[in-house]
């Protein structure tokens, strides 16, 4: 083998300690999939065994931590105790390759489909609808909601722990709920989670505390948190590299 190929595979410890058996990742990808109840389907776990085979850890679709943030249909749910046998049946067939399993928590905000969310009451950081046509105008969430939507996210930690998955993946990216905070196309708040960058930092910082919290407080061995985010949007105003 090319010697600048070799270190692909050789093993990396994180700083908590957990060793990758190589630096080998299979990435989120949705993949429509599941029980129309939030659970996995036999054919989606079979799925998972397949491609977790020689990497050293695999970071799952995205899974909806509320019911209003569910965004793709057929996605699974980590939004209730009893989808935890699920989610448990989903990390076991990863980490029998010898992989690592992680769950990337997420909530679609205004990117939701209506049909897919309780009464179609899609939500957002700001009453600002997505570009493109066909757009649900989403509803402002309160500061109430939003505070709801933090724990939610921590929640939904809990139940990867109680599951036995090695971490989990803050899905900040993708123009998805946490993005919607973050950028100055969709927040136009004039309260404490909008206005100035650092306000609009607020709730995505939020969800990262909430999580790391519940990690310190249920997990019993190291466990990974990641975050994913995008650096640009095409939206005007938008998030740019500039900004960032």
């Amino acid at each position: 083998m090319n010697a600048k190929y070799q270190k692909l595979f050789s093993p990396l410890t994180f700083g908590n300690g957990i060793e990758l058996k190589n630096r080998l990742v299979m990435a989120p990808m949705t993949n429509y999939s599941s029980n129309p109840d939030g659970t996995v389907t036999d054919e989606e776990v079979s799925y998972y065994a397949r491609r977790s085979k020689g990497v050293s850890m695999v970071i799952t679709a995205c899974t909806y931590v509320t019911p209003n943030g569910k965004g793709f249909h057929n996605e699974f749910a980590g939004d209730r105790d009893e989808m935890i046998p699920s989610l448990t049946q989903l990390a076991q067939a990863i980490q029998e390759q010898g992989a690592k399993a992680i769950l990337q928590i997420f909530h679609g905000g205004r990117m939701c489909p209506p049909e897919l969310v309780p009464n179609g009451d899609v939500v957002s950081a700001s009453a600002i609808p997505a570009e493109g046509e066909d757009a649900p105008t989403p509803h402002a969430l309160s500061e109430l909601e939003v505070e709801e939507i933090i724990d939610a996210f921590g929640e939904t930690t809990r139940r990867a722990i109680e599951a036995g998955y090695d971490g989990v993946e803050i899905h900040g990216a993708n123009g998805y709920l946490i993005q919607q905070f973050f950028s100055p196309h969709s927040n136009r708040r004039e309260d404490r989670f909008g206005g100035s960058l650092e306000k609009r930092m607020t709730f995505p910082l939020a969800v990262v505390d909430k999580v790391r919290s519940i990690v310190k407080e249920h997990a019993k061995s190291p466990f990974i948190v990641g975050y994913r985010f995008s650096p640009e949007e095409p939206e005007t105003p938008g998030i740019t590299m500039q900004i960032l």
